[in-house]
């Protein structure tokens, strides 16, 4: 079994770095990334020097310390998660869409589930090639934001924990995406969907003025976005981890019952 895994994990690695759609999206979300937050590094010491000059608060703070006004946590850590967040959701479905869809419309999916290769096998490779792929994506995208904030002292736990959180929102984004790619044998369909479901479950405030609520809280809980807020602010909690883990095992349920049913047919 491990050894049918192996090969399996080694195929689909070749066959996602066999297709540019790999490097255009890794080089994309790397530069969008960088140059995003360097204009929240930018923006951020514009404020330190604009209290520092005493322009706003009418004198300056002593050396070596932040004006309360000023908040790296407010103007550097979240603004940036939620850019990386934004960034995942665009990314993620261009590269999950093709994982189980192109194979079904080729017809080699049915090669496979002649063998005595298990449909959680296949299944397994694919999901985990890609969450490696996020892994990849996120690890390069921190290179240039943790040499600054390590010079600068800025916190580098905060910085761990909002990468942490974005691994986890990350894979439960790509989890959706392979869920919906293994549904169907079209890449156009399985990247709509992809891009509608996490849309719409990412924040339930549109639907507070019409809840009660209680309702209004217990819905927030499934929201996407409350889960990797808490990340950014530093806060790392095993309840949070659960919520992305069980957007990844629903996705991969999905994943290996559609390739169950096909089987069976």
């Amino acid at each position: 079994m491990t050894q049918r895994l192996w090969a399996l994990f080694r195929k689909e690695l070749r066959t996602l770095f066999a297709s540019p759609i790999a490097y255009i999206v890794l080089t994309v979300f790397v530069a969008l990334s960088g140059v995003y937050f360097f204009q929240h590094l930018l923006n951020y010491n514009r404020l330190l020097f604009v209290f520092q000059s005493g322009a706003i608060s009418g004198g300056s703070f002593d050396a070596g310390t932040i004006p309360l006004q000023v908040n790296s946590l407010n103007d550097l850590f979240i603004p940036t998660s939620n850019d990386l967040s934004l960034f995942l959701l665009a990314v993620l479905p261009l590269v999950t869409m093709r994982v189980f869809a192109e194979e079904r419309a080729q017809g080699t999916d049915e090669l496979l589930l002649t063998t005595s290769l298990r449909p959680w096998e296949v299944a397994m490779a694919k999901h985990v090639t890609t969450y490696l792929f996020v892994l990849l994506m996120l690890a390069v995208s921190a290179i240039y934001p943790a040499a600054v904030v390590i010079k600068s002292h800025l916190g580098m736990e905060h910085l761990l924990a909002l990468y942490v959180g974005q691994l986890g929102y990350g894979m439960a984004v790509a989890a959706i995406g392979l869920a919906c790619s293994s549904l169907t044998q079209s890449q156009i369909v399985a990247a709509v969907l992809a891009y509608a479901i996490p849309f719409l479950i990412i924040d339930f405030t549109w639907l507070h003025p019409v809840l009660s609520q209680g309702v209004a809280q217990v819905l927030d809980e499934f929201a996407l976005q409350s889960h990797f807020d808490s990340f950014a602010r530093g806060v790392i909690e095993l309840r949070r981890g659960l919520y992305f883990g069980g957007i990844i095992a629903l996705g991969f349920t999905v994943s290996v019952g559609s390739m169950e049913f096909a089987r069976a047919r």
